[in-house]
Parts: structure tokens; sequence; C-alpha cells
């Protein structure tokens, strides 16, 4: 998931890491959810009428 999200260089949303990953949406945001109460991502939410929430690494990764 964290290579995912390395190589893709810009935020994706739960759908996106899940169609690079090979999971399902509902696995991949749970994943992501978790590594982001770890602090491992920085989350970026939407604007209105788009709040989908996207993810990127965190500083430390």
């Amino acid at each position: 998931m964290l290579g995912v999200l390395r190589r893709a260089g810009r935020p994706l949303s739960a759908q996106e890491v899940a169609d690079r990953s090979g999971l399902g949406r509902s696995a991949a945001q749970r994943h992501l959810k978790q590594l982001e109460r770890d602090s491992r991502l920085s989350p970026r939410y939407g604007d209105t009428g788009c709040p989908e929430h996207r993810y990127l690494l965190s500083s430390r990764d």
C-alpha cells in the first residue's frame, strides 16, 4: 500500500489505491485509515461537492 502511494507521487483516493493494489475498495480504505492513525499518511479532504478523501505519504515515509 505504501509502495502504491510512493509510486503515484500524488494523493490517491481509496478507489485508486484499491485499483492499483488489487484490493477491494473497503479493504484499501481500512488499511488507509490504519496508516492514517499511525501517522504514516496525510489525508487530503475533497472540496465541497467532491468529498472524496485522498491520501499522501507523510514526511516520515
